[in-house]
């Protein structure tokens, strides 16, 4: 953790955003994977054994296998994914957001927003996203 000192006597700790960073583009690398046993190993590093899971499309989903399960099944209901974190993500008091880009192999790019909160490991523990 990296600290500051905000005044006389104040010392505050700083979220490790290098680190919220690697796991938010692990999470996404997850996304473009094809294999399951691929995506389960990025999940296994970047995600929180209760994490969660919603979006406008997909009623709450809970742990490391829902969220691989919905992985697998958007890629077999649409085909391969191209992800991509569009800027660093954005982080305070344990929670942040990033947007992304989905460019897949046919059709148009679609932009969208994700809304995510991680624990004392930076494990992601809930995502909403916005598309």
């Amino acid at each position: 953790m990296n600290f500051f000192v905000t005044g006389p006597g104040d010392l505050c700790v700083m979220e490790n955003i290098k680190s919220i960073e690697e796991i938010i583009l692990l999470y996404t690398s997850a996304w473009n994977e094809t294999e399951r046993k691929a995506i389960r190993e990025k999940i296994d590093q970047c995600w929180s054994a209760e994490g969660t899971f919603t979006d406008k499309v997909t009623d709450t989903i809970t742990g490391r296998d829902a969220i691989t399960n919905l992985i697998i099944s958007s890629y077999n209901q649409t085909g391969p994914k191209n992800f991509k974190v569009l800027a660093e993500p954005v982080t305070h008091h344990h929670s942040g957001r990033f947007r992304w880009l989905n460019i897949p192999p046919e059709g148009y790019p679609a932009e969208g927003m994700d809304y995510f909160e991680f624990d004392e490991q930076n494990l992601i523990t809930r995502i909403v996203g916005f598309f």
